[in-house]
């Protein structure tokens, strides 16, 4: 009976790496094929600062791209933040 349940875990084990492997190479794909679609399209980058209500200058960013800057949009009321100053780029570097 131990022998059984044993294996069983063993087993379940051995899934949960394979599940995981699985995870990890899909997630590096996935970046490895972003930074390749935004090589290809030679996306403008800008410079952000993230500006809060009491106008204190939340972080800097450098180099984001369009849709970084739509997705940091999206979640401002999240993060308190009230303003966003946005300036053209000129490096190539991504910070994220």
């Amino acid at each position: 009976m131990m022998t059984k349940i044993r294996l069983m875990g063993q087993a379940g084990k051995a899934v949960s790496y394979m599940f995981l492997a699985l995870n990890q190479t899909s997630r590096f794909a996935s970046g490895v094929a972003r930074n390749i679609g935004n090589g290809i399209r030679n996306k403008g980058l800008f410079n952000i600062t993230l500006i809060a209500e009491s106008g204190v200058a939340l972080k800097e960013l450098e180099n984001q791209t369009t849709s970084q800057i739509s997705d940091i949009l999206e979640q401002m009321d999240n993060f308190g933040i009230y303003s966003i100053t946005i300036e053209k780029a000129t490096g190539r570097k991504d910070d994220n």
